[in-house]
Order: structure tokens, then sequence, then C-alpha cells
């Protein structure tokens, strides 16, 4: 009698371990010369060929893994601004190239004003890894954050990191 509970809470708390503890995160995949883009993006056979469009599947906690190219299509608005971005991290989410800023790179759009898209929008404890930002534009009128940062606009927790 006394072996039967004992199993029993055992498998009683192992099942409850289970429910509780955090799984392993997801890795989202961006490859621009991709041609089997399939989300959630889990691989490199089905990976996104736009750094948005994982960004738009990955939670928090999460990592997109980008591969060498150039990236310039793709755009989303965020934090309730007008101004349009080539990426928009609004989770806690890290982007991360696989080859560093030399060969992997966020490129904006258009000059200073109405059309202009800014390289990166980087939220809450959003992280950004190993990318060049370049031809990024803002407004150039309007709220404060829509008229600063056309490489990059920060939160005061996101982190930049190895990107010129």
């Amino acid at each position: 009698m006394t072996r039967i509970r004992l199993k029993t809470c055992i498998l009683a708390v192992a099942s409850l371990l289970a429910l509780v503890s955090p799984g392993r995160a997801a890795t989202h995949y961006v490859d621009i010369a991709g041609t089997n883009a399939v989300s959630p993006y889990t691989n490199w056979v089905t990976a996104a060929t736009r750094i948005q469009d994982a960004l738009d599947v990955a939670m928090n906690g999460e990592e997109v893994l980008v591969a060498d190219g150039v990236y310039n299509t793709g755009a989303a608005t965020a934090g309730g601004f007008a101004l349009t971005n080539r990426i928009a991290i609004t989770n806690a989410v890290a982007v991360r190239s696989v080859n560093g800023p030399t060969n992997t790179i966020i490129e904006g759009s258009d000059a200073p004003g109405p059309a202009s898209v800014r390289c990166a929008y980087l939220g809450v404890n959003a992280v950004l890894i190993g990318f060049t930002l370049t031809n990024g534009h803002t407004l150039t009128a309007g709220l404060w954050d829509e008229i600063v940062g056309g490489g990059a606009w920060c939160d005061l927790t996101a982190v930049v990191s190895n990107c010129v």
C-alpha cells in the first residue's frame, strides 16, 4: 500500500512540475534567400524571408536568428506612433544575426519626411545583436519619438549590441 502511495505522489509531483516549469523558448529563423517560408519559422528550411514576419510570431523570451543579407522589406508601426519601422521588436525578444554586422544589414528607406522608414524600434526588454543599420529616417515633425532615432529607437530597457 505504501509503494502505491509513493508512486502516486511521485507521479503527481512530476506532473505538477511539468505544468509549471517553463519550456525551452522557441527560436525563429529568417533567411532572405529562403524559398519555403512557413510560420512559425522554427528552422532554416521554413525560415521567414522578412525579419518582421518572424517577430510577429515570436513571444517573450524567444529568439529570432537572422541569416546574412540586406533586409529592406517589411514594415511595422509600434508604440502608438505613425512612423514606420523596418522592424519593430515589441516583445522581450532577442534578434541576433548569424554572422555579424558586416554580413547582416537592416535598411530603412526614403529621406526624412512622411514616407520615411526607421531601421529598428526596440520596445521593453527587446535585444538587437549584430546588424548594420543603414539609411533609416524619421518624420520631420510630430512627436519626439517619431523625429529621432533613424537607425534605432530604444526603450530604456532595450539593448543594442555589436551593431553599426
